[in-house]
């Protein structure tokens, strides 16, 4: 990848995520690019233009949590660097890329692009998707009482990713299809599935200094 390019997105771009929600934060966006550069070694695509569509899938989380892929394509295009490092087409797709990356997508990614961002975003170890649901529930309902909290990260989970979930990836992921071969185990036993989101919830109280 470009060094320019690079260094830009390091010092002016990543910095800008700790605006987000914490199930958005850096942690989740650096796993994210790691996959979607392991994806990319598979196709004949430009890895610089596959490193900024994961660089700036969830950047516009802070302005709409429901409309975030629209605010992020947007501050993409908006960009000065980024619109000077590539040409209006590259601009163009990665911009559709980032709009098409989520797991509600009713249709298919537009690029392989898209399909590798999708595809990358999809969670694939049991920590990941408890942190980033269970980060969800204490930032924004701390009222709720533990059950409450479990079952809530219970269902989410179970509709996304269990039997029939409507989170899909648009290109092979053996990674991804042995999350969801794993994640099924937790989904039948609620007693190890709470023993697991415990723990999560541990760490992230501590990470948060809640009491």
């Amino acid at each position: 990848m470009g060094q320019y390019l690079v260094d830009y997105i390091e010092k002016d771009v990543l910095p800008l995520y700790a605006r987000n929600d914490w199930a958005h934060q850096l942690w989740h966006i650096r796993d994210v690019i790691k996959k979607s550069l392991k994806l990319a070694k598979k196709y004949a695509v430009d890895v610089n233009m596959v490193y900024t569509i994961a660089a700036f899938h969830d950047l516009g989380c802070f302005i709409s949590r429901e409309k975030h892929e629209e605010v992020s394509a947007r501050l993409l295009g908006e960009d000065e660097f980024i619109c000077g490092y590539f040409s209006d087409d590259e601009i163009r797709v990665m911009k559709e890329a980032i709009m098409d990356h989520r797991g509600s997508l009713e249709y298919e990614p537009r690029s392989i692009y898209g399909k590798i961002i999708a595809s990358a975003d999809r969670f694939t170890t049991i920590e990941g998707v408890l942190r980033s649901t269970h980060s969800f529930t204490l930032e924004f309902s701390p009222e709720l009482s533990w059950e409450e909290m479990v079952e809530r990260s219970f269902q989410y989970i179970k509709k996304k990713y269990g039997k029939g979930g409507y989170a899909k990836s648009p290109i092979p992921n053996s990674e991804f299809e042995k999350f969801l071969a794993e994640i099924e185990t937790y989904l039948q036993s609620y007693e190890l599935f709470e023993q697991e989101l415990k723990e999560v919830d541990e760490f992230l109280r501590k990470e948060h200094g809640l009491d």
